[in-house]
């Protein structure tokens, strides 16, 4: 298996490829080392817990320091002036080539990570993308219109991505397993498997609108739409995610908040952070017929 280094650049990230190996070092040194990696300590400590004379450890450590392996860590004044020495970090690079810089590697919040799990884990896709079919279907033989608007949200997951997705898109008419991870494009009169889940979700569609349980409030426009994460009713130990509007300019708006507000996204609903269910509004603010901007309104 191949190891990598990778480091902050001014502008992006850059890495370069590394083995590990046993530099030779001294015994002793490497005896010392194997105590500070637990703790700090100085070195009247260090001579007595390896049983070594004092001025033999002061000679390592002083070398030590010097190669950039230990580092004064703070000094005691109590009775007499003591330095008290750490390990400067728990491994170290002898670097003879040139960091290079690299794309696919994306650093994550706690939030945005607790968000997007498990639909990306460990730089992993871990989830069916489910789309309303563009043929007539359901009770009222509806057709999906917004299936070409997840190509923007499936983009916007292969960024969190190191690794090769599996083909993860499906049809709502195609897709047989509901007991997994999902992201559900699209509402319930365009897409079979949200319907099945919409009076589940604590943001839902009801009358040709959407209605949130946290705030008793109903949303109208067609330029509104939902993002809600939740479990998965077929199997609690999975989740799904709901991506979808009144109408399909709702869904871009949905889709739109992940490119636009996804700091927001993932602060959970302002009535309980523990809930991941937003509504938001889109605008077409250069007035072409598309909506180019989105804000949440809870």
């Amino acid at each position: 298996m191949k190891m990598f280094v990778v480091r902050r650049g001014k502008d992006s990230l850059e890495s370069i490829e590394t083995v590990e190996f046993t530099p030779n070092i001294n015994p002793i040194e490497k005896k010392i080392i194997s105590l500070l990696i637990r703790r700090s300590m100085y070195p009247r400590e260090i001579a007595k817990a390896l049983n070594i004379e004092q001025q033999k450890i002061y000679y390592h450590i002083r070398k030590m320091e010097k190669m950039g392996i230990v580092e004064v860590e703070h000094i005691s004044r109590k009775d007499i002036l003591t330095k008290f020495y750490r390990l400067r970090a728990p491994s170290f690079l002898l670097r003879v080539g040139e960091f290079e810089p690299v794309n696919n590697i994306t650093f994550l919040s706690k939030k945005k990570r607790e968000f997007l799990k498990p639909f990306v884990e460990n730089g992993r896709i871990n989830t069916k993308i489910v789309l309303g079919s563009p043929d007539p279907h359901g009770a009222l033989s509806a057709r999906a219109r917004d299936g070409y608007y997840a190509s923007d949200l499936t983009m916007f997951l292969g960024s969190f991505s190191s690794f090769p997705p599996k083909p993860c898109v499906v049809l709502d008419t195609e897709i047989k397993n509901l007991e997994q991870n999902m992201i559900i494009v699209g509402g319930p009169i365009v897409n079979r498997i949200a319907e099945k889940v919409n009076n589940r979700l604590p943001i839902f569609f009801k009358n040709k609108a959407i209605y949130s349980k946290l705030t008793k409030i109903f949303y109208k426009s067609d330029n509104c739409g939902i993002v809600v994460k939740t479990k998965n009713p077929f199997n609690r130990k999975k989740y799904i995610m709901i991506v979808a509007g009144i109408r399909s300019q709702g869904t871009r708006a949905a889709i739109l908040a992940f490119l636009q507000r996804f700091d927001e996204l993932c602060k959970g609903n302002e009535k309980n952070e523990k809930v991941y269910a937003h509504v938001v509004q889109g605008v077409d603010k250069d007035a072409d017929g598309v909506i180019d901007f989105v804000d949440i309104i809870e």
